[in-house]
């Protein structure tokens, strides 16, 4: 088989592979959601205002990360990148991060 057409099928394979696993596990939970008697209510019920508040904790890091990284530009002045975005890339990644760690122990708190 030519390379030319190994390379789009198997990503056709890979896409239909992912969505497969995709329905099958959303499958399963809803069957063991049926034989356990609950509903869509009981799902979604302890997950109100909680994915608010971590839509706001990642937007509030990653403004963090976006000051802390034009901080850091700014502050190097090309010194080591010259005109790269790393330092914004880097600074975002890891007040994004921090935030939704800050987030889970928060919502850990709170249920004990």
């Amino acid at each position: 088989m030519d390379k030319q057409v190994l390379i789009p099928v198997s990503l056709f394979a890979m896409i239909f592979g992912c969505l497969y696993i995709i329905v099958m596990a959303w499958h399963r939970q809803r069957m063991a959601m049926i034989e356990k008697g609950l509903t869509r209510g009981d799902l979604e019920k302890g997950r109100r205002g909680s994915s608010a508040l971590a839509l706001g904790l990642t937007s509030l890091g990653c403004g963090i990360g976006l000051a802390i990284g034009w901080s850091l530009d700014r502050l190097l002045n090309g010194a080591m990148w010259g005109d790269n975005p790393l330092p914004y890339f880097i600074s975002v990644l890891i007040c994004g991060g921090l935030a939704l760690v800050y987030y889970h122990r928060t919502i850990q708190d709170v249920k004990q």
